[in-house]
């Protein structure tokens, strides 16, 4: 071999070896990062359009919603193949948009000029003059919307709850309750007709739930009644979901520890008949099979067309010891208890304010991720089969991005290698020992001392397994990986591969040498034996 190709071929193998290695594991990583797919749930769908306010998109209907992207309103329609299409609409009026509610696909209210009340109607690709639908001072705008699709507006301010339902291109005509200090604030249509609303009151730094039942129409007060004091000392009050489920009234609500900052959910429950039995319960979601959530977010009820109710939460899921992310979780009631929860997204990121919507055959969830305060990625998800079939595999993107996350794995290699310096000190040792008292019969037998080398050093390195089947290797290894007998094949197939080279790597010497041969079987060795197993020792996480 001349010595410029055998300089080459030198450093050959380990090129190979890091391509080969590399290619395995990215498609390892890019599995893993991938599934399993939340099913029923297809994988999610990133919109081009970003939102520039935090909270749950608009739902309307069971197939489309519309949110706020800076100075327009972006409306989306999913179709029985799970593809969106959006349609971009300017906003209806200069100045001031807060609070906006989108009560159908052509009606919205808002806040705007002098905090007043707002509405305005989308027609023939346009939107009409707007009119001051309450010219009180708002602080913000609550809408209920009853099984019929007619929608109650609940605007409030420090003081007063003004009450009325939204008729398109009619005068509203408003209740006005003496109700201060409202902080939050949900409401449902009961089939007779009447409003059950459920709030949250802040007043002199502690926070308390009522109950008020509103008669049709007149929507005067038929019960009110306090529910609960939250204890205002040791956490905060965060955000409230109301449902009812058969005939029991259900109010989720979360608080955060403002100790420790950890996220509690709640659900407080009464009989729609009897609000003065209230029971407080803590609702706890899995994170692993050894703990549960510590921050829940963000709760969302919803209801299908046969009266199951749902919730959705924002809450954390941990697949691994290098990957946990927020997804958002799903929440089933019967008869006012827990049934069961599910996850429905993943996509290794911060979930926050789910919506889902259901019919018969299909459901569609979708959520934010926080970009920064002011602006947040646009997913959702369905259970449609065609969705399913289109976006549960491993893409291009999904192997770029985890080839592009190897070398943070591979850092760890430079510490790993170091527990392969007691793999070589045995051989190391009788080759300097033969050598020295026994040259002759080490350089007349080159062969047979290289043999019981190189078994001292497979030897030693089998003995010690254990060096690289930590907990923290398994927790991310395959199944099929982690027996010793995996281990043993694969100490075998790198010493193979090792001798192979270096059999050929040595006909570019001059003369045998034992000890340079042995140096370079035991550097490539090593070099792939931690390239692999630094994949799953890496205390890097994603």
């Amino acid at each position: 071999m001349k010595k410029s190709r055998w300089k080459l071929f030198t450093y050959v193998p380990f090129l190979a070896a890091i391509i080969v290695i590399g290619l395995i594991q990215t498609f390892m990583l890019a599995n893993e990062n991938v599934k399993p797919y939340p099913e029923p749930f297809g994988r999610a769908t990133e919109l081009t359009q970003t939102t520039t306010i935090g909270e749950p998109v608009q739902m309307v209907g069971d197939s489309s919603f519309a949110y706020l992207a800076g100075k327009t309103l972006e409306w989306v329609t999913i179709d029985d193949k799970g593809q969106s299409s959006s349609e971009t609409r300017g906003l209806p009026a200069e100045g001031p948009f807060r609070s906006y509610r989108q009560l159908d696909k052509d009606h919205v209210v808002w806040i705007g000029n002098g905090n007043k009340l707002y509405a305005s109607e989308w027609k023939n690709g346009s939107w009409s003059p707007m009119s001051i639908i309450n010219d009180n001072e708002i602080t913000a705008v609550q809408t209920v919307k009853s099984a019929q699709g007619d929608s109650i507006l609940l605007a409030y301010n420090d003081t007063t709850l003004y009450v009325s339902a939204f008729h398109p291109n009619e005068k509203l005509s408003w209740s006005q309750l003496d109700i201060p200090n409202i902080r939050h604030i949900q409401g449902h249509r009961d089939p007779s007709g009447s409003l059950s609303l459920v709030y949250a009151v802040s007043k002199e730094g502690n926070e308390s739930f009522h109950y008020v039942q509103l008669a049709s129409l007149t929507w005067k007060p038929l019960v009110q009644l306090k529910l609960k004091d939250v204890d205002y000392a040791t956490s905060s009050l965060d955000d409230i979901a109301l449902a009812v489920d058969g005939s029991t009234m259900m109010t989720v609500y979360t608080t955060s520890s403002r100790k420790s900052g950890k996220s509690t959910l709640h659900l407080l429950t009464f009989p729609s008949n009897q609000p003065d039995k209230v029971i407080d319960d803590v609702i706890n979601l899995p994170v692993s099979t050894k703990s549960d959530s510590d921050t829940i977010l963000h709760p969302s009820f919803t209801q299908s067309s046969s009266g199951e109710v749902t919730l959705v939460v924002s809450s954390v899921y941990e697949k691994n010891r290098r990957q946990t992310s927020q997804e958002v979780y799903k929440v089933s009631f019967k008869d006012g208890k827990l049934r069961d929860s599910a996850r429905i997204s993943q996509f290794s990121g911060f979930a926050s304010y789910p919506s889902l919507a259901t019919r018969a055959d299909r459901s569609l969830a979708v959520w934010l991720d926080a970009v920064n305060a002011e602006s947040y990625r646009v997913y959702y998800a369905t259970d449609q089969l065609p969705y399913l079939a289109r976006m549960n595999h491993i893409g291009k993107e999904d192997l770029q991005e985890a080839a592009g996350n190897l070398p943070l794995f591979w850092g760890i290699g430079v510490l790993t290698a170091l527990i392969s310096l007691k793999w070589i000190l045995l051989p190391g040792l009788y080759l300097v020992i033969i050598s020295v008292f026994w040259q002759y019969h080490y350089d007349e037998h080159a062969k047979r001392h290289f043999g019981i080398s190189l078994a001292m050093y497979l030897m030693v390195k089998a003995l010690f397994i254990g060096d690289y089947r930590k907990s923290m290797a398994l927790q991310v290894m395959p199944d099929f990986l982690q027996s010793v007998w995996a281990y043993l094949l694969l100490l075998a197939f790198f010493a193979v591969i090792s001798y192979g080279v270096t059999r050929l790597w040595r006909r570019g010497l001059s003369e045998r040498n034992v000890g340079l041969e042995m140096f370079y079987f035991v550097v490539l060795d090593v070099f792939m034996t931690n390239l692999w197993y630094s994949f799953f020792l890496s205390p890097a996480s994603l």
